[in-house]
C-alpha cells in the first residue's frame, strides 16, 4: 500500500477507525466462517496500528471480493431462477436462468415489475394470492404458472426468503424458482388418461346394456313374425279353405313384409351378438369355388328380377379358404345384395376371387351409383347410410356392412371398399388362405 493510500485511512487510535475495522472483521467472519484464515487466530492483531492495519485490510478486501465473486457466480449459474424483488415486485436482481426458463433478458428486467412482465392476465388471481402469502411469511413450493417471452406457459415452483429492515419492515423478497412444467404436464396427461379410461368403461357398459336389450327384443319379435309367416303360408296353400286370386296376392304381400321385417331383426340380432362378443366362429377349410357356386344360386333370382347382368369369374379348383362357411356366405350374400340394391336395371355385378400372398381375395364390383370418397369409412359404421338421397329409398337400417366387416375380422380377415360416384363400387373381402 502506498503512503498516499495509507494516509487516507483513519488513524488507529480513532474510534471511527476501530469501528471500521470491527465491521470488516464481522463481514469476514460472515463470509468465511472463520477469522483465523486471515489472522492466524490472533484477533488482537487486527487492532495493531503499527503493522497489521494495511495487511489485514488488504487481505479483507481480497477475501470479500473472492467471496462475493464466488457467491455471485453461484447465483447467476444456478439452473433455477433466483431473483430479489422489492415488496412491490420491482426487480433488484435476477439471474441468467430467467432467460433459459422464461426467455427474458435479465438486463431488461432490472427495475421492472417482475409480476407484470411474467404473469399473464389469466393467472392474476393466483399471482395475487402468492404475493399475499409472500408478505406475511416465507413460502415453500408454491406452484405458479408463468408467462414466457413468446407467450407460452411454464409452471414454476417458488420458494422464498424474506429480508427485513432493522425496524421489522419487509425490505425485499428473495425467490428461488424451479421449472416443474414437465412434471405438471405428465400429471395432467395421467389425469386425462384416467378420466378417459373411466369414460370409456362407462360407455362400454352402456353400449353392452343397449346391445343386450336389442338382442332380447329382437328375439321376442321373431316369435310372432314367424307365426305370421307360417299362418300366411297355410292360408295360401288353401289348407283352411279355398282363397281367391286377390286373397292370394294379399297373402303374398303379407309374406314378403314378414320376411323383410324378419331380415331386419336378424341383422339387429347379429349385430348385438357381435357387440357383446357372443359370436362363435367355426373356422375350417373350404373350397372357394364351392362357396361361390352357393352364392350364385342364392342371389340369381334377385339379379334376374332386377334385370342385371351377373358375372362370376373362373376360380381355381384347388383354392381353399380358412373361414366359418356360414358367416363367409353371409358376408358375400350381403355384398352382392347391396350391389343389387344400388345398381340400376341393365347394370353389371361381377364376382371374382384370387390368391394374393397368404390371403384369398374376393371382389364384388358393380356399375351402380357409387359412394363419395369421404363416406367410404362411414358406411362400415353401424346404423349409418351414406345419405338419404342415395339410400333412404332402399331397404335396411345400415347394419349389413358393419356386421360383414366385424364378421370378416372375427375370422382373421378384413373388408374394404373403393368407389367413384356415378361409376360404381368394389368391395374386397380378404380371408386367410388354406393350403391343400
Amino acid at each position: 500500500m502506498s503512503s498516499e493510500q495509507r494516509d487516507t485511512l483513519p488513524h488507529a487510535d480513532n474510534s471511527e477507525y476501530q469501528e471500521h475495522v470491527a465491521r470488516i472483521v464481522r463481514t469476514i467472519r460472515d463470509a468465511e466462517g472463520a477469522l483465523s484464515a486471515l489472522t492466524g487466530g490472533q484477533v488482537d492483531a487486527v487492532l495493531d496500528p503499527a503493522t497489521s492495519v494495511p495487511i489485514l485490510l488488504g487481505r479483507a478486501q481480497e477475501a470479500l471480493a473472492r467471496s462475493e465473486a464466488r457467491h455471485r457466480d453461484l447465483i447467476f449459474r444456478a439452473p433455477s431462477i433466483v431473483c430479489e424483488l422489492t415488496p412491490e415486485g420491482t426487480v433488484l436482481l435476477v439471474n441468467e436462468a430467467v432467460r433459459i426458463i422464461l426467455g427474458f433478458d435479465p438486463a431488461l428486467l432490472d427495475e421492472r415489475n417482475f409480476w407484470q412482465v411474467a404473469i399473464g392476465d389469466d393467472h392474476r388471481v393466483q399471482q395475487e394470492q402468492f404475493i399475499r402469502e409472500l408478505e406475511v411469511r416465507d413460502v415453500t413450493g408454491y406452484e405458479l404458472p408463468m408467462r414466457t417471452r413468446d407467450g407460452r406457459t411454464r409452471w414454476i415452483a417458488w420458494n422464498s426468503a424474506n429480508r427485513y429492515a432493522a425496524n421489522g419492515a419487509l425490505q425485499s423478497i428473495v425467490l428461488f424458482g424451479a421449472d416443474i412444467t414437465d412434471r405438471r404436464e405428465a400429471e395432467d396427461r395421467k389425469r386425462k388418461l384416467a378420466a378417459a379410461e373411466v369414460a370409456q368403461a362407462k360407455a362400454e357398459a352402456a353400449n353392452k346394456a343397449k346391445m343386450e336389450f336389442l338382442a332380447v327384443m329382437s328375439h321376442e319379435l321373431r316369435t310372432p313374425l314367424n307365426a305370421i309367416g307360417g299362418y300366411a303360408e297355410i292360408l295360401q296353400m288353401g289348407i283352411k279353405g279355398p282363397v281367391t286370386g286377390e286373397q292370394v296376392e294379399d297373402l303374398e304381400r303379407i309374406r314378403r313384409s314378414q320376411q323383410h321385417l324378419l331380415g331386419l331383426i336378424n341383422d339387429i340380432m347379429n349385430f348385438a351378438r357381435l357387440e357383446t362378443g357372443r359370436v362363435v366362429y367355426n373356422n375350417a377349410s373350404h373350397r372357394v369355388k364351392s362357396v361361390l357356386q352357393t352364392i350364385e344360386a342364392l342371389t340369381t333370382p334377385q339379379i334376374e328380377t332386377r334385370g342385371l347382368n351377373y358375372i362370376v369369374a373362373p376360380c381355381p379348383d384347388d383354392l381353399m379358404v380358412w373361414a366359418d362357411r356360414e358367416k363367409l356366405q353371409q358376408i358375400l350374400i350381403n355384398l352382392v345384395s347391396n350391389s343389387i340394391k344400388f345398381t340400376p336395371r341393365g347394370g353389371t355385378i361381377s364376382v371374382r376371387c384370387e390368391r394374393v400372398a397368404n390371403d384369398v381375395q374376393f371382389s364384388v364390383s358393380d356399375t351402380g351409383k357409387g359412394i363419395p370418397t369421404d363416406k367410404l369409412q362411414e358406411i362400415f359404421e353401424p346404423f349409418v347410410q351414406v345419405n338419404s338421397r342415395f339410400t333412404r329409398p332402399q331397404d335396411g337400417v345400415g347394419l349389413g356392412l358393419a356386421i360383414s366387416r366385424d364378421l370378416a375380422r372375427g375370422m382373421g380377415g378384413d373388408l374394404t371398399a373403393v368407389s367413384e360416384v356415378g361409376k360404381g363400387s368394389t368391395f374386397t373381402l380378404k380371408m386367410p388362405v388354406r393350403e391343400g
